[in-house]
Formats: structure tokens, sequence, C-alpha cells
């Protein structure tokens, strides 16, 4: 502590504890966990996908848009002007960090079992990505 003389009376001035040494804010970083699960389709043409997202401590990750996903269909990339979506579960208890991608009139040539890559970013310095399969089965078949 440092003292300072003042008209003959030697006072000890204390630190200002308002001036602590707080943390710096940094730049949010690691690992996005991500879920994903696709569906069975059925004489449907929409695609829609069940995608979690938590951040590396496990708390729900909320109010992503759809510039934060990137979906791939057999390696290729969903144009983003296209007809997909994204639909945020927010109000839902125990939904939170949930969402829906959704493609509207999707359709493949063919049927079977598709593989589907969701990539979520948020920031420059978080990602996290998942696979996922689609079931496409032909009209007539009972399941």
């Amino acid at each position: 502590m440092a003292k300072k003389k003042t008209g003959g009376v030697t006072a000890t001035r204390r630190p200002d504890l308002t001036a602590t040494n707080t943390p710096k804010p940094t730049i949010a970083s690691g690992p996005l966990l991500v879920s994903a699960q696709g569906a069975i389709l059925k004489d449907d043409d929409r695609l829609i996908i069940a995608v979690r997202v938590l951040d590396k401590d496990g708390a729900p990750v909320a109010g992503l848009k759809k510039s934060n996903f990137k979906l791939w269909q057999l390696g290729h990339l969903f144009d983003e002007a296209s007809s997909f979506f994204v639909v945020e579960l927010e109000n839902i208890p125990g939904l939170e960090g949930m969402y829906h991608l959704v493609h509207q009139q999707w359709s493949v040539v063919g049927n079977g079992t598709i593989p589907f890559f969701v990539r979520v970013t948020k920031g420059a310095l978080r990602s996290g990505g998942a696979l996922t399969f689609i079931v496409k089965v032909r009209e007539g078949l009972d399941l």
C-alpha cells in the first residue's frame, strides 16, 4: 500500500477494489457437439433432418440460423438458395438446441438409404458435424 503525506499527517491509500483484474473476453472456441437423425420417407417429398447442437460443456446452443448449417447429400453440398430452411424448436422444454432442417419437394431418383452430413458452425472457431441417413421407400412397400 502506498503512503501519502497530506498536511503533516501520513495517510494510507487503499487499493481500488473496483479495478481488479477481470478476465478479458475471449472468442468462443471449441467443438460443437452435433447429432443428427434422419427418417424413413414413404410417399413424402419433404426431407426433414432433426439436429441437436450442444456446446463443449453440453449446454444447448440456441439462436442458430440457416447460415450456420451446411448439408451434404451423397457428398454434394445443398445449394444455399434452394428451398432448404431451418426451424428451431426453441420454446419446447427439453428440446433446447434442437433444429429441423427441411427441404421442400426433395426427391431422389430411386429408393434406398441415402447418407447426409450436417456441418454446424458458430463463429470462426466453433464447429461440429454429424452423419445421418434417410431411408426412401418406394410406393407399395409396407414398413
